[in-house]
């Protein structure tokens, strides 16, 4: 809930609530309907992400699990949806759906990442080789790296597709690792703080938790100095 991350945020940062809802020009009686859980307006939500210096999805964070393009009917729920894409409309609007990849394009991007293609996709099983899903040559003319941040950037259609997204995002976390970086020295970049965690936490199932899109990818990289290849593929 809105309210909740409000606080957090200020905690962490030292801060009193009502003075900070004053120093942004807010009124302080946004305390008290915040806090029964009334929606918030894109406008607010702008100055809030932009004083705290966090995306405006971070304020909805909660308990996330992996839906079929299911929208509850809670009115909340809805009306949050509503202020982003409104917030947004340009980046909702290019968002493309993700159901699946050819078999040529599994083999391609799990060799490229130096997995084993069921690795990606746990429908498939694991004693089967690589190999056998080099059936023909890959037709996008996209490189490596730009497919997997095309695949990264896509909804999810299905929860295959999703789980392939969190396997990629866990690559990423394992070449940060032997980069040195922690989970702390993540969260210090002030990424989505529950899906870090997930993502660190190999123990959750990848169709129940949220993967990285292009902006943490290029977050982590700008802030470790590190490449895109490098994240993806353990090596420069």
């Amino acid at each position: 809930m809105f309210y909740d991350q409000f606080i957090k945020l200020c905690d962490e940062r030292g801060l009193k609530p009502t003075p900070t809802v004053k120093k942004m020009g807010l009124s302080p009686g946004n305390m008290k309907r915040w806090e029964s859980g009334a929606a918030v307006n894109s406008e607010t939500l702008e100055k809030c992400a932009a004083f705290f210096g966090v995306p405006i999805d971070y304020f909805f964070e909660g308990e996330e699990t992996y839906r079929n393009a299911e929208i509850s009917d809670n009115a909340n729920a809805i009306t949050n949806v509503y202020y982003i894409m409104k917030a947004h409309p340009d980046i909702i609007c290019s968002i493309l759906s993700g159901s699946r990849l050819e078999s040529a394009d599994l083999y391609r991007i799990a060799n490229y990442m130096g997995c084993k293609v069921a690795y990606l996709n746990p429908e498939i099983d694991d004693n089967v080789p690589n190999e056998e899903f080099n059936l023909e040559k890959s037709a996008t003319y996209l490189s490596e790296n730009e497919q997997i941040l095309d695949i990264l950037g896509r909804a999810a259609a299905n929860k295959s597709y999703r789980c392939m997204q969190v396997q990629i995002s866990r690559i990423v976390v394992s070449n940060l690792e032997k980069l040195g970086k922690s989970l702390k020295d993540v969260l210090d970049i002030k990424l989505s703080e529950k899906k870090t965690r997930d993502l660190f936490d190999r123990s959750k199932e990848p169709t129940a938790i949220a993967p990285f899109n292009c902006s943490d990818i290029f977050r982590i990289a700008n802030e470790f100095k590190v490449s895109v290849t490098y994240l993806f593929t353990g090596r420069d």
